[in-house]
């Protein structure tokens, strides 16, 4: 068949050599789907690690060397960016802690070296944060216009702020006072977990490895949205891959036992594993295997599906049904199920409205003069 499917995506990552069977039409659908992950310049990382690089037709070069300048340019911007709001946040808060894909950036391992960004996310201790919100308003970063329950949302309920875009660089970050939603009851003390970090050569402070991927695991499993879920799935391969030793096994699962993260750590290690074919330690899956939830066949069933590439050339069997099962799951875990029927009647109620009087219904008009 010409058609590629998830999984023979999965298999251009873990064989890259199994791309030079691929028909001409392969070789333009794999293009397509990877450019909608965002992973192009990743997977061009691969291929040339693998040595077959000059063997893809020389069209697909250019679509994976053009990508590959986009991601050098992103990490360039990226530095920049973060050096800007070290500056400029020096004297603001306790600790100031680049996250996700900045953070992956500035460590300067093979996890940030290909990685695609839509936001800069740092974490903050949540006494500063009025104080930062309140600076970068005042040197060009604006929130977007928002709705009153969506303003409560994020000011009660929310573990950061509302995104901030800079007025003339475009550039959006994400302030964070915890890794998950207050109203979950299952956020984390921010200050301890702020503890392990690691301060780049150029003294940006960072997650330690291990922290790092915790987050990174967290941030998948406890989501209710996962269209980036093969890129963040990507992300964990490599952080597990390069740092796959005693001493980061021990931090990690300590981490995720002092956190009560242990059943997204399990996760995170079954579907590596399975989809990815990830190494893990024998003595770490069974250090693991008592956070296995027991409805793991339903879990199964949703994140096989929708941790794969999930582009309309390729989608899974199945992946609606499994996509909304994980918007129902995330939802369930960030929410009380009083405060969720709150928050779906709200943002249900204001789409409806929106839909007949048009998008810009709840837009606050200016004072006339």
């Amino acid at each position: 068949m010409n058609k590629l499917s998830a999984d023979d995506v999965c298999q251009a990552f873990i064989a890259p050599k199994s791309t030079l069977a691929f028909t001409p039409k392969q070789w333009q659908q794999l293009v397509l789907i990877l450019r909608h992950q965002q992973l192009l310049a990743c997977y061009s990382s691969t291929f040339k690690q693998a040595g077959i690089f000059e063997q893809i037709p020389k069209q697909t070069q250019r679509h994976f060397l053009n990508a590959d300048v986009l991601a050098q340019n992103h990490k360039k911007q990226v530095v920049f960016e973060a050096a800007e709001l070290k500056r400029e946040l020096a004297d603001k808060p306790q600790y100031l802690i680049f996250l996700k894909g900045a953070g992956y950036t500035l460590s300067g391992a093979p996890v940030g070296d290909t990685r695609i960004y839509n936001d800069i996310d740092i974490l903050a201790d949540k006494k500063s944060i009025d104080a930062i919100e309140k600076r970068l308003c005042l040197i060009g970063w604006l929130s977007e216009e928002l709705t009153e329950h969506d303003e409560k949302y994020y000011r009660k309920w929310a573990h950061e702020i509302p995104p901030l875009r800079h007025g003339k660089r475009g550039t959006i970050v994400d302030v964070h006072h915890n890794i998950v939603p207050i109203i979950s009851g299952r956020h984390l003390d921010a200050d301890k977990f702020a503890t392990n970090t690691v301060t780049t050569e150029d003294g940006f402070q960072i997650l330690s490895f291990a922290a790092m991927t915790l987050h990174s695991l967290i941030h998948l499993f406890f989501n209710e949205e996962v269209k980036k879920g093969y890129r963040d799935l990507i992300d964990l391969h490599t952080l597990i891959t390069t740092n796959n030793n005693e001493a980061f096994w021990l931090d990690l699962i300590t981490l995720a036992k002092e956190t009560d993260f242990g059943l997204e750590l399990f996760l995170a290690c079954r579907y590596t594993q399975k989809i990815l074919k990830t190494e893990v330690p024998e003595s770490v899956q069974k250090e693991i295997s008592q956070f296995c939830p027991w409805n793991i066949a339903f879990v199964d069933f949703i994140y096989e599906k929708t941790l794969k590439p999930n582009h309309p050339l390729c989608k899974p069997k199945f992946f609606a049904l499994a996509e909304f099962a994980v918007l129902i799951r995330g939802h369930f875990q960030k929410m009380p199920l009083h405060i969720l029927i709150y928050h779906l009647l709200c943002k249900g109620g204001v789409s409806v409205i929106q839909s007949i009087f048009g998008k810009h219904v709840f837009t606050k008009e200016l004072d006339q003069p």
